[in-house]
């Protein structure tokens, strides 16, 4: 499942929405905006999808079902205005065995990175 959203990321919230009917491991990767950007302070980033960002959120979901064996994957991606400090994006899967799950979280937060339908701007303090 994925899913843009302009509303906080509430961690509770995405685990009780991951599926672990059958699953051994869950794994979450929460991404926050970082207070400092190209050594300068900031006070936040804003993120606009340039595109459709939904479909590339769905390639990158059905890429990490295709490698690995999963039980549930839930990718989130914050848009607006954020401050310092709160969750940009939420990947979570869950799976079998741990190195899948491990493995599947990591593809996934590196997929984030490499977004290209996604308009990103530092505000500096």
């Amino acid at each position: 499942m994925v899913e843009l959203t302009e509303t906080a990321i509430e961690p509770l919230r995405i685990w009780e929405r991951l599926s672990q009917e059958g699953a051994g491991s869950v794994v979450v990767h929460f991404g926050l905006v970082k207070p400092v950007a190209e050594d300068r302070r900031t006070r936040g980033i804003r993120f606009a999808p340039d595109g459709d960002l939904v479909g590339e959120l769905r390639a990158l979901e059905a890429e990490l079902r295709a490698k690995y064996e999963l039980t549930d994957v839930l990718l989130v991606r914050r848009m607006g205005e954020l401050k310092v400090g709160e969750i940009i994006l939420a990947a979570a899967v869950s799976a079998p065995g741990r190195e899948a799950a491990f493995g599947a979280c990591r593809d996934a937060v590196e997929g984030f990175k490499k977004m290209k339908r996604l308009r990103k701007q530092e505000l500096f303090a």
